[in-house]
C-alpha cells in the first residue's frame, strides 16, 4: 500500500517538473521577442559618404531581410520542439499516473484480500474452537451414559437379588405359619387330653429338636387340662400383645413386635437371642 508521505514526494516532483517545463517554454519564448525587438544597428547618413552609406544601407536591408526571414524558421522549430517536449513529459505523466493508480488498486486489492484471510481464519479457528468444544461435551455425554447404564445393571441385578430374597422368604415364612398352626391344634388337642405332670417353667423351657417351631407353654407333655391355644400366643414380656417375632436360634415365638426390640434374651429358654423373623397368624 502507498503511504501518504510517498505521494506527497511524487505530487511534488510532478509540480517541479511542470515548472520546469513552463520555465523552458518562457525562456523560449524571450528569446524569439528579444530577437525580433533588435534595432537596425546602421542608421541613415548624409553627406559626402552618400554613396557609400547608401551601399552599407543597402547591405544592412538586405541582411536584416536575410534575419527576418531566418527568424520565423527558428521559432517555428522551437515550437515544434517545445510541443514535442510537452507531449513527452504529459505522455510521461500521464504513464505515471497510470501506473501509480494501477499500483494503489493493487495494495488495495491485496489488503481487502488479507483483511478477508484473516477473518476467515479468525471464524475458522472460532468454528474449530466451538467443535471440539461440543465433541468434549459429547464424550462427557457418553461418559455418563455408560455409567448410567452400568448403574442400572447393577440395580437390576439388585432388584433381582431382592426378588429372589423375598420369594425365599415368602417361602419361609409360609411354612412357618403352617408349622404354628399345626402345633397350635395339636397343643390344643393334647392339652384337652391331660396327662404328664410337668411344671409350667419345665414344659415351658422345653425345646423339641424334632419340631421346626417352639410354641411356650404348649408342649407334647402339657398337663393343663383348661389352657386354650390363643392363651398361649401372648408376649411373654409384656403380657398384653399378641406374639409375632420367632426368635433364633431358639425358634420360641414369644414377643411381640415392640418387645422384640427392647429383648436381647429368650425369656423362655434365657438363650442369647442372634435374630428374629416376624410372623403374621391372622
Amino acid at each position: 500500500m502507498i503511504h501518504p508521505n510517498k505521494r506527497s514526494r511524487e505530487m511534488e516532483d510532478i509540480s517541479k517538473q511542470r515548472l520546469q517545463i513552463s520555465l523552458n517554454y518562457n525562456v523560449c519564448q524571450d528569446d524569439v521577442d528579444r530577437l525580433a525587438s533588435i534595432p537596425n544597428p546602421n542608421p541613415v547618413s548624409t553627406g559626402l559618404r552618400l554613396s557609400y552609406d547608401d551601399d552599407e544601407r543597402n547591405s544592412s536591408v538586405t541582411s536584416a531581410s536575410g534575419s527576418m526571414t531566418v527568424t520565423p524558421s527558428i521559432i517555428l522549430s522551437l515550437g515544434d520542439n517545445i510541443k514535442t517536449e510537452l507531449d513527452r513529459q504529459q505522455e510521461e505523466l500521464d504513464q505515471y499516473i497510470k501506473l501509480q493508480k494501477e499500483q494503489l488498486s493493487k495494495g488495495v486489492r491485496d489488503m481487502k484480500q488479507k483483511h478477508m484471510a484473516s477473518l476467515l481464519t479468525s471464524i475458522e479457528k472460532g468454528i474449530s474452537k466451538k467443535l471440539k468444544e461440543k465433541d468434549v461435551e459429547i464424550e462427557n455425554m457418553n461418559r455418563k451414559n455408560r455409567e448410567l447404564a452400568e448403574r442400572i445393571k447393577q440395580v437390576a441385578i439388585e432388584a433381582q437379588s431382592w426378588h429372589y430374597r423375598a420369594k425365599y422368604n415368602e417361602s419361609v415364612v409360609n411354612a412357618l405359619k403352617n408349622n404354628l398352626q399345626q402345633a397350635i391344634s395339636l397343643g390344643v388337642e393334647q392339652g384337652k387330653e391331660g396327662f404328664g405332670d410337668s411344671e409350667v417353667d419345665d414344659t415351658a423351657s422345653y425345646i423339641d429338636p424334632n419340631n421346626f417351631l417352639s410354641i411356650p407353654g404348649v408342649p407334647i407333655n402339657s398337663n393343663y387340662k383348661n389352657c386354650q391355644g390363643m392363651e398361649n400366643l401372648t408376649c411373654r414380656a409384656c403380657k398384653a400383645k399378641e406374639v409375632s417375632m420367632l426368635l433364633m436360634p431358639c425358634r420360641h415365638l414369644c414377643l411381640c413386635k415392640d418387645c422384640d426390640g427392647l429383648i436381647n434374651v429368650c425369656p423362655v429358654c434365657q438363650l442369647i437371642k442372634t435374630g428374629s423373623v416376624e410372623v403374621y397368624l391372622s
